[in-house]
């Protein structure tokens, strides 16, 4: 049942795909609460693909979709881009003639203009969700510097600061002396999951000798591993494929490494898969998830963060191999919902080898994966938090 009270709620974000976080945080205020929804978001200027994107809103009164627009298309430098960001999102916030209960925000420049906002009193509460907290975000020094000046200015004004691991607290005080004590707005939301609404495959119809990959296609991810450690597994298991879902600046070095190692018909990529409902029953049936990152190159880009792959996975009933980078690793090993292994592609295929001919384990790990995950409902998630902000009883 919804609740009774109207909300006006701006939620600004980055994609260059459909944001997870932000897209079912839409859905669950939809199916919950009586609002009218603001969406923006920008292109995530991480990846070239996003230079010929443009910045976009959707305007949602009482669940219709009533309005969309989306922006006039700039080629400009990048700071110029970002500035740009910047300002459709303060007029655009104006041009609706509200004033927001909660203006929600992933990335840092987007809680900036919600702060602005709530100062000029078009803006009641600021949530500033932060999805990750890399040691180094830029090469340039001076945006380097900037990037984090601003997370640290939206952590301190900011009503609350959604981290979504516990350890970005922790990161925080080591890099920019930001005592606990002053920045204790901090609350982690872990990254959540469906999990009553994902439809899983019984174990008798599940691919075992399908293994997935879900993510963007860059160096740290590791996915190169994978690949190479396809030829060991091939020798024991000559069926097995390794299904990747996803793209990336390295997609095209990666369909170079299986042309090179004559393995490109066991590793199939299906690029992005922007219908979330056709992703997951193009995953379902896979035995096991891989979430190789790589602990060489890869300083605490995963440490500080909670990387969606793995629930993705956990949820359909799929165990994960991953490495240690992860910091909840040792409670995946604990759980058995999963194996942890060095960034070695011998370990990773003995793990996978291990796994697949052994359907008993097979069966005990994927069990003991859709127990661990439950706790991660977006239902359970939400209204705690929510509830919380929205100043409203449990």
């Amino acid at each position: 049942m919804k609740r009774g009270k109207k909300y006006n709620i701006c939620i600004v974000t980055y994609e260059i795909h459909t944001n997870p976080i932000t897209r079912n945080l839409s859905r669950f205020l939809v199916d919950n609460y009586n609002t009218d929804i603001l969406y923006i978001y920008h292109p995530y200027l991480d990846f070239k693909e996003s230079y010929k994107e443009a910045s976009k809103y959707e305007y949602y009164r009482d669940e219709r979709l009533v309005e969309k627009k989306v922006a006039i298309h700039w080629r400009l430098p990048v700071a110029f881009l970002y500035l740009k960001d910047i300002l459709y999102t303060f007029f655009w916030c104006i041009k609706f003639g509200k004033r927001w209960d909660l203006y929600f925000a992933a990335g840092n420049l987007n809680p900036f203009v919600g702060i602005v906002l709530k100062r000029i009193g078009l803006v009641k509460k600021v949530v500033y969700y932060s999805m990750d907290y890399y040691p180094k975000r830029f090469e340039n020094k001076f945006f380097n510097l900037l990037y984090y000046q601003l997370d640290k200015f939206c952590v301190r004004f900011s009503d609350e600061t959604w981290n979504a691991s516990s350890v970005m607290v922790k990161a925080r005080e080591e890099k920019m002396g930001m005592e606990r004590k002053i920045y204790n707005r901090q609350i982690t939301v872990p990254v959540g999951i469906w999990f009553y609404k994902i439809k899983r495959l019984p174990f008798s119809k599940i691919n075992k000798k399908k293994i997935v990959y879900r993510g963007t296609l860059q160096d740290h991810m590791g996915v190169d591993l994978a690949i190479r450690a396809m030829s060991l597994i091939l020798k024991e298991i000559p069926d097995v494929t390794l299904e990747i879902f996803g793209g990336g600046q390295e997609e095209e070095n990666l369909k170079k490494l299986t042309r090179e190692l004559r393995i490109s018909k066991q590793v199939i990529f299906h690029g992005w898969i922007d219908d979330r409902a056709k992703l997951e029953k193009s995953m379902a049936d896979g035995a096991l998830g891989i979430a190789t990152f790589n602990t060489n190159i890869l300083d605490d880009k995963v440490k500080n963060a909670d990387p969606g792959k793995i629930k993705d996975y956990m949820v359909m009933g799929m165990p994960v191999i991953t490495t240690n980078a992860l910091f909840y690793h040792k409670e995946i090993e604990k759980r058995k919902c999963g194996i942890v292994i060095q960034y070695d592609p011998t370990e990773l295929a003995s793990a996978v080898i291990k796994l697949i001919t052994n359907e008993k384990m097979l069966l005990e790990y994927k069990k003991n994966a859709i127990r661990f995950i439950e706790q991660f409902d977006y239902e359970k998630i939400f209204k705690e938090n929510l509830s919380r902000v929205l100043g409203e009883k449990q």
